[in-house]
């Protein structure tokens, strides 16, 4: 229990961001994306993604912890897209308490820009789902925690509804 705690306010330092009980969609004309999650989202300043000029968003429902992050990747090119967001997924699995277990790593797309999705079974039960994607020099981050079981529907639909907009910035 106390290795689940350490791992939610080390994850999800958002948590006291609470939101509303309707679903989204949340649109973010500066992050370029969509989101189905109700309200407004928290913002971790001091996250590592701030630090390089991007964002971390933190939503809380009744039913799972999300974060959306986002960085700009001057210079990547769309070879360099799959080699990137492998390599976040890389790093992500590195960083893995030895209470979580690595279920799938699977290739995934969004309207053709390439992903990795990584799949964590903690021994507490939580399951941690994280995607990454590099849309035209734009890595994204989507993270789910929940509860496994009776909300992974909910999960997968909300995963599944992140869009990405406006995505030709220059």
């Amino acid at each position: 229990m106390i290795r689940t705690l350490i791992l939610l306010s080390t994850i999800f330092p958002l948590l006291f961001f609470h939101a509303c009980a309707q679903r989204g969609p949340f649109v973010s004309s500066e992050g370029g994306f969509s989101i189905d999650l109700p309200g407004m989202p928290g913002e971790e300043k001091n996250a590592a993604e701030a630090r390089l000029g991007g964002k971390k968003l933190g939503w809380r429902t009744e039913k799972a912890l999300f974060t959306v992050s986002y960085v700009d990747k001057p210079g990547a090119s769309v070879e360099d897209a799959e080699r990137t967001v492998s390599a976040s997924a890389d790093g992500f699995i590195a960083a893995i308490p030895k209470t979580g277990e690595v279920k799938a790593r699977n290739k995934i797309s969004l309207h053709g820009h390439p992903g990795v999705e990584v799949k964590v079974q903690e021994k507490d039960g939580f399951t941690v789902v994280t995607q990454y994607y590099l849309a035209n020099q734009r890595l994204y981050c989507i993270v789910a925690m929940w509860t496994a079981g009776p909300n992974d529907d909910y999960v997968r639909s909300t995963l599944d509804s992140f869009q990405v907009i406006n995505v030709d910035r220059r």
